[in-house]
């Protein structure tokens, strides 16, 4: 278990450490000699047969960026109040902002009781309750302690060693994920981070990445509350001995991350809760710090609700960062005023997908489905609104591709095309295209078919599922697609006759592996050139005869032919325009318009000057 202090300025919060462990956390030497916590402070004991590990922050107010750093929500809260002084400015504001960062268990230490009297520490009690009535530590147990005279020390100590059963710990099965608030080089070992780890598990070889700046390294230690250990999971706070990195790369406020997860954003939705005793509004386009983890930024609050958000209320907002954050669904975050003098509000990130229309009721409805704190049930809840991409759904919750595709199984979500969509909406989506296009095939017996446009504009409410639907009918067999365009599988189109009069004309000009051009078959035809080229264009569409280019159509079964040829090349490797020429006996400019048109379909790519085979032959045709 992790033990986050608090407190106000001189109220003795590194005092306590000592006492309860006999480790100093004043380690900087400006500290010793003002008195006074400038930075974070760890030290660790054994409690019975439990290991607590303690962060010391600084109380004054021009240190708070530092004590936001030390907070995270796994961790188990000791505020410190003393008894003389009672509750100060820090003392509130502390409070506030593990409240934002999520903590839910704590205790509350009355120090200095020896330098009161019994009526005062009534009074401060009384106090202490006002000030905790609504938070988090409503209800804690509050201990009256001397580190002077040792005074409830005793007490302390059995109520943190209680506590280690109650604390909660995050998630361990998720990627790995520890925020960096110190690096240093260590003799004989090399570059050490520490933090406290959010996510996942470490061990020695493990391969990660830095956040910032995407470099590998790999691990060659580990140390789990200030011991050596295999492993340093959720909860424990780590040091991480790494390789392949010099300390001069590394800094407060980077990530070591599970290498499948970095994705940095500079814009993320939350829903802000602004501090009850906040004397302004919170306006559109404020200016802010931004604290998540131990990383400090500036950014802008973006207004998504209408209106200024009051004091102690809460609204959607957007947070536009200056710089890229490593930010998660479900993070808590904290900002502060752009002066630096007070903290404005924070709370938990809500949705990292980009956002074209900031305040759109479709935008509303899908932050409205956001839970932060459940993938699961965020999961079920976005699915009927819209597709949902699989891997950026992994990476903005940090999940293991495995732990979505378990969660898809779990909700009967199908995967098409990395999209996890509603089966609801999709089987609806595949029943109205079957509709759309019966009436279509009976409307017009004619027609090749209908566009996915065309399609998409008839149910416009299912727009979002029927491409996948399209794929799924043609996957099916129930839907054939040719040249563009979607038949039920059964129709054929009935070819009308002034085409069929056109392709009786053409077709033993094209009956060849290097048909003529357009402009070449209008003068053995005799028949002007402009009234021949849009007799010939209806031709695809029945299937007759495919355009390869401006200028020149194919019979499909001559491009099969053609396919083949290309295939047969492509076994022994990539081809070039002269082997194809060579081994089909056509003239060189028709080969390259043949060769851009299997490109254009997906059967040929072209890398340099080779192709290689990478589709199906029909694709071509």
């Amino acid at each position: 278990m992790i033990v986050a202090l608090a407190g106000h300025v001189d109220h003795g919060k590194t005092s306590i450490v000592r006492a309860l462990t006999g480790v100093d956390t004043d380690r900087l030497q400006e500290e010793k000699r003002r008195g006074l916590t400038i930075d974070l402070g760890f030290a660790y004991a054994d409690f019975g047969d439990q290991r607590i590990g303690f962060v010391d922050v600084p109380g004054h107010h021009r240190f708070i960026h530092n004590m936001v750093a030390g907070v995270t929500g796994h961790q188990h809260a000791l505020l410190v109040i003393a008894a003389d002084d009672g509750v100060m400015p820090q003392s509130r504001e502390h409070l506030q902002i593990m409240q934002l960062l999520g903590l839910r268990t704590g205790v509350v230490a009355i120090n200095k009781a020896d330098r009161v009297n019994e009526a005062r520490l009534a009074e401060v009690n009384q106090d202490i309750r006002a000030l905790v009535a609504g938070s988090f530590l409503d209800g804690a147990e509050t201990i009256a302690v001397s580190c002077a005279t040792g005074q409830g020390i005793p007490a302390l100590r059995q109520h943190l060693q209680r506590a280690t059963n109650v604390v909660p710990t995050g998630d361990a099965e998720r990627p790995f994920r520890l925020p960096i608030d110190r690096a240093f080089t260590v003799r004989g070992s090399g570059v050490v981070v520490t933090g406290t780890v959010v996510d996942g598990k470490v061990r020695v070889d493990d391969r990660l990445l830095l956040a910032t700046s995407g470099k590998r390294v790999r691990v060659r230690g580990v140390r789990a509350q200030d011991r050596p250990a295999s492993v340093a999971q959720a909860g424990d706070r780590a040091a991480v001995n790494l390789s392949g990195v010099d300390v001069g790369e590394l800094a407060r406020g980077d990530w070591l991350l599970h290498a499948t997860v970095r994705e940095p954003f500079t814009r993320f939705a939350m829903r802000l809760r602004v501090r009850h005793d906040r004397t302004a509004n919170v306006r559109h386009n404020a200016p802010v710090h931004v604290y998540h983890a131990t990383s400090h930024n500036h950014g802008r609050v973006l207004l998504i609700d209408s209106g200024a958000i009051a004091p102690g209320a809460h609204a959607l907002v957007d947070v536009l960062l200056d710089e890229p954050a490593h930010v998660k669904v479900g993070d808590r975050v904290v900002l502060r005023e752009q002066d630096l003098q007070d903290t404005l509000g924070g709370g938990q990130v809500l949705d990292l997908a980009p956002a074209s229309r900031r305040r759109s009721p479709a935008r509303q409805v899908r932050l409205a489905a956001i839970r932060p704190d459940d993938a699961r049930d965020t999961l079920r809840a976005l699915v009927p609104i819209g597709p949902v991409n699989a891997i950026s759904f992994a990476r903005q919750w940090n999940l293991h591709d495995a732990q979505v595709e378990a969660l898809a199984a779990s909700l009967d979500l199908p995967l098409r095309d990395g999209q996890l969509l509603a089966a609801a909406q999709l089987a609806e989506a595949r029943e109205s295209a079957r509709r759309a296009l019966a009436a279509h095939h009976q409307a017009q017996p004619a027609s090749p078919g209908l566009t996915a446009e065309a399609l998409q504009a008839a149910s416009p409410r299912l727009r979002a599922w029927m491409s996948y639907a399209l794929q799924s009918l043609v996957d099916d067999a129930a839907v054939r697609l040719e040249n563009g365009r979607y038949a039920l599988a059964a129709h054929r189109a009935a070819v009308p006759s002034d085409v069929l009069r056109t392709f009786a004309e053409v077709r033993p000009l094209l009956d060849t592996i290097q048909p003529p051009s357009v402009g070449d078959m209008a003068k053995r035809l005799n028949r002007p050139f402009i009234k021949l080229e849009a007799a010939l264009r209806p031709l695809p569409a029945f299937g007759l005869a495919q355009r390869v280019s401006d200028n020149r159509y194919f019979l499909p079964e001559r491009l099969r032919e053609l396919a083949d040829i290309a295939t047969t090349l492509a076994n022994a490797g990539p081809f070039t325009v002269r082997a194809f020429r060579d081994a089909s006996g056509v003239g060189r400019n028709v080969v390259i318009e043949v060769l851009e048109h299997f490109d254009g379909k997906g059967f040929t790519r072209r890398s340099g000057d080779t192709r290689e085979v990478v589709g199906d032959k029909e694709q071509a045709v």
